[in-house]
């Protein structure tokens, strides 16, 4: 289980790195972002399924299939890509239906709290905007994200989820320089009106 939460917050922490990186004109961090993404949430997926958090397993759903279509979308080779892409969920999916056999999945407490659901809520959203093709509702997605993150960070330090903890606490870092760098023409732009006007 902690195996699964560290490598699932190494990879979170490398892709929301490389997606700070992305700009309006340049998309390839975004593209490694995603693939980054794809390993994160297979493994903060099985974590979350066997600690039985409902809104973070709805959330990780969501969060591959955002992740997929992103390396689609952003591929130079998409036909590859979606090939590699479903070998990759069938032997996942395989291997994780084998574990739950052996563990049995009616052992698992499965809950649904509503701090959990709020920012599982605003995550999704984030996770569908962040591949939208238009700059501005890409960094609707990096507010979502802030927000989310500030209750992830509460949520991991009360169920003791250090790694996922940590991870959100830099996904608070990432989220503002990711506004940042999306929005940076516009904010450049607001400034030198502000200060022509001061």
């Amino acid at each position: 289980m902690l195996l699964l939460e560290a490598f699932g917050a190494i990879f979170s922490i490398l892709g929301a790195y490389l997606m700070s990186l992305s700009t309006k004109h340049n998309q390839r961090p975004l593209y490694l972002a995603f693939i980054s993404f794809l390993a994160s949430n297979l493994s903060l997926f099985a974590f979350f399924l066997f600690a039985g958090k409902v809104p973070m397993i709805i959330q990780l759903t969501f969060f591959y299939a955002g992740a997929f279509l992103g390396v689609v979308k952003k591929s130079n080779n998409p036909t590859r890509d979606l090939k590699i892409l479903v070998l990759i969920s069938l032997v996942y999916f395989f291997i994780l239906g084998i574990s739950l056999y052996f563990k049995s999945i009616s052992s698992i407490d499965f809950e649904v709290l509503p701090l959990d659901t709020l920012a599982s809520s605003m995550a999704i959203i984030g996770n569908f905007l962040l591949s939208s093709r238009s700059h501005i509702r890409r960094s609707y997605a990096f507010i979502l994200f802030f927000l989310a993150d500030v209750l992830f960070v509460y949520i991991g330090y009360t169920n003791a989820f250090y790694f996922f903890m940590a991870q959100s606490m830099f996904f608070i870092y990432t989220s503002l320089n990711g506004y940042k760098n999306t929005m940076k023409e516009e904010i450049n732009a607001y400034l030198s009106r502000f200060k022509s006007n001061s």
